[in-house]
């Protein structure tokens, strides 16, 4: 009898060195044709003996599996060691703690956490294109620090044509230098980020939290706590698309504009997501500033956001002229700045609402120019 299974046994060669005798004994032979067909749908491609690692608990462990998985046909498969603190005490490669990925490789945490204890400033990952796709499972990316002058994504840099997926991740207290924006993540390729946290991050550039210029996928995940020197303090997304869903942005701050989310040139949704508690030192849009994008906010509670400097508009929402803007189904509440108005700011382009309160902001809830559905 013969017993099918998805992934090959982990001796295969028991099969061959078992069906001489088999066919050696006559009243076996009958079995003949199945040991046969047996041998024949185990047989593997030579790579795929190594398109599975398991990664012992070290960091040398884990840069020689990333080496390896970069000369394997993807997908190559890494598991870590449950519960294990990777600890990264110098850079593999300049500016960069691990080896640069370059092919398709799935790494599954276990609940393990990736970080870097050193005096000397390295990220952590590094994916490159055009090959390059990294996916990272139920894991912890820390403590990383872009250099200054360096490229930015103090955690993780993904470049042009790479893609990047995180599920159940959490990418915490990394920092981007002076010259690199994105102070969690930076992705120039395709992003999808599902039911993960990003958090307390920095940068004294653009995207304390996230930044992209590409296709931009979120889900299920919250933005918090994160700073940027410029713009976007949660995420600073530009260049491509933008789709935000099931998501809470909150409590981020940036001394410019979009404390919370800073869009430049693309087509976005924002669905189902909480905005809330995040703060623009300086200017405009201490939840969201839209600027040369069309952006659609549907059932989304923009709330106690706030644009705190003097000359400072637009505590919720800030659309910029050459922006389009169309919030349904939402709520614009309780948002603050210091020269109204605290709820949207329009500075020319159009904003569209519809069954949408905006109520109780301060100074005033929409201005300068008259929004419809919108009183003050």
């Amino acid at each position: 009898m013969c017993t099918v299974r998805g992934t090959a046994p982990a001796r295969p060669e028991v099969f061959s060195a078992d069906l001489p005798s088999l066919l050696s004994m006559s009243r076996l032979g009958v079995f003949a044709a199945t040991a046969a067909a047996c041998a024949t749908v185990v047989a593997l491609p030579a790579t795929e003996a190594h398109a599975q690692q398991f990664v012992p608990c070290s960091a040398t462990a884990l840069r020689s599996a990333i080496n390896l998985a970069n000369t394997v046909p993807g997908p190559a498969v890494l598991f870590l060691s449950p519960g294990c603190t990777y600890t990264l005490t110098a850079p593999d490669n300049p500016g960069n703690g691990l080896p640069v990925v370059t092919s398709d490789i799935n790494i599954l945490g276990a609940g393990s956490t990736i970080r870097r204890q050193s005096a000397t400033d390295f990220r952590l990952f590094k994916v490159s294109g055009p090959t390059g796709r990294l996916t990272l499972n139920n894991l912890t990316v820390r403590d990383g620090r872009s250099a200054s002058g360096g490229e930015g994504g103090g955690g993780i840099h993904a470049g042009p044509g790479t893609t990047l997926t995180l599920n159940n991740v959490e990418v915490t207290r990394n920092f981007a230098g002076q010259t690199g924006p994105g102070g969690g993540i930076l992705s120039y390729g395709t992003l999808t980020l599902r039911n993960s946290t990003v958090s307390y991050n920095i940068t004294t550039n653009t995207g304390g939290g996230v930044s992209t210029s590409g296709a931009t996928n979120i889900s299920n995940t919250t933005i918090t706590g994160n700073t940027a020197k410029d713009d976007g303090g949660g995420l600073d997304a530009a260049n491509g698309s933008l789709t935000l869903t099931g998501s809470r942005v909150t409590d981020n701050a940036a001394r410019f504009f979009g404390a919370g989310i800073n869009t430049y040139q693309l087509t976005g949704t924002v669905t189902d997501t909480l905005i809330r508690g995040n703060s623009a030192a300086e200017n405009a849009g201490g939840g969201v500033y839209n600027r040369s994008s069309t952006l659609t906010l549907e059932r989304t509670t923009v709330f106690a956001n706030r644009a705190l400097s003097s000359g400072a508009r637009g505590g919720g929402l800030a659309n910029a002229s050459d922006a389009t803007l169309n919030v349904r189904n939402s709520s614009v509440t309780n948002n603050f700045s210091h020269t109204a108005p605290g709820g949207i700011f329009n500075d020319g382009g159009t904003v569209t609402l519809t069954a949408t309160p905006v109520t109780d902001n301060y100074p005033t809830n929409c201005a300068p120019s008259v929004i419809a559905g919108c009183v003050n």
